[in-house]
Order: structure tokens, then sequence, then C-alpha cells
């Protein structure tokens, strides 16, 4: 499977609840450097009511199989998307900086890299990155420290004050 898979699977899964835009061009002010997010998403009203930001939020996409060379190629997808969250990208004629970058990776992942990966999340939550991902009942939730937010057959769970603070400096 590819990066692709995981794109539709975005696209097929999360379009009822949020708003969608694929391959979001922008632009990180401290490196000079133009860019491109996989995604961008803002919640429709009916979720902002249940308390979910109302702000754009990235999420960047990495196919992921196996263990060997994956540790890096998890590291560069943190990396990356912390410096998302620090840039602004073209939403229909305004400069965005989205609220939070979530990472999106295949559900399964070999057990040393699904570690690895929430090890650096736990650095990540003070650049404004968490983790996206489904519940096999098709459910979404997004993650930093805890759950801020997911679907559920019976509604929606929205806990606020999970959602990071913006940091610079001592945090």
């Amino acid at each position: 499977m590819a990066e692709r898979s995981l794109k539709d699977r975005i696209l097929n899964n999360l379009s009822e609840d949020f708003e969608v835009l694929e391959e979001v061009l922008g632009y990180h002010p401290i490196y000079e450097s133009r860019l491109r997010i996989d995604i961008l998403l803002r919640a429709k009203p009916h979720l902002v009511a249940e308390g979910f930001t109302g702000e754009w939020f990235g999420v960047e996409c990495k196919w992921v199989e196996g263990a060997a060379g994956q540790t890096s190629k998890i590291s560069r997808l943190v990396w990356q998307s912390i410096t998302y969250a620090q840039s602004t990208f073209e939403v229909l004629g305004e400069s965005v900086r989205p609220r939070f970058v979530a990472v999106f990776t295949p559900d399964r992942l070999e057990q040393s890299i699904d570690r690895h990966l929430a090890t650096l999340l736990g650095v990540g939550l003070y650049g404004c990155v968490g983790r996206l991902y489904f519940y096999r009942d098709g459910s979404w939730g997004i993650k930093f420290a805890n759950i801020y937010g997911r679907s559920s057959p019976e509604g929606y769970y929205v806990k606020a004050n999970q959602l990071p603070k913006i940091r610079a400096g001592s945090v």
C-alpha cells in the first residue's frame, strides 16, 4: 500500500465531520522554504458545537512498513510535522497557520516503530503535533498526551483542555 491509501482513508472517513483540502502549499518563515502539507482539515459546525476547534489543522501521512529504515522515516515525519505547525498555508486566499498537525500512519506499526513514534510525539506535543487514528468501527480519534477528540457511534467526545498550548521558548 502507499501514502495515497492513507489519504483516501482520511477523505472517505472524515469528510462528514471536516472540510478537507489536499496538497496545500505553504511557507516556513524561519527557513524561508516553500512546502506542501498532505491535508488541511477544519471541523464542520456540528463538531465545533461539541467543542472542537474551528481552526484549520494539518495531517501529514506517512506509509510505514516493517522495521528496517523506519526509525529514520518516523523521526523525519515528526520533525516535518513540527515545522508544518510553524508554517503558514494558502487557504481560500488567506494565509493560515494550522492550530496543530496530526501524523497519520498505517494502523499496525511494527512494535518498536510504534514505541519510537510515541516517544517522539512526547516532544512533538510541545510543537502542537499529535496523532490521528481510526478505530475498528471507522470512528476517528486525535490524541496528544491524551485524547483530544474522537467520534463514536454515540456521538462525539472533545476534551478542549487536551489541545496543546502554543509554546515558544521556556515551556
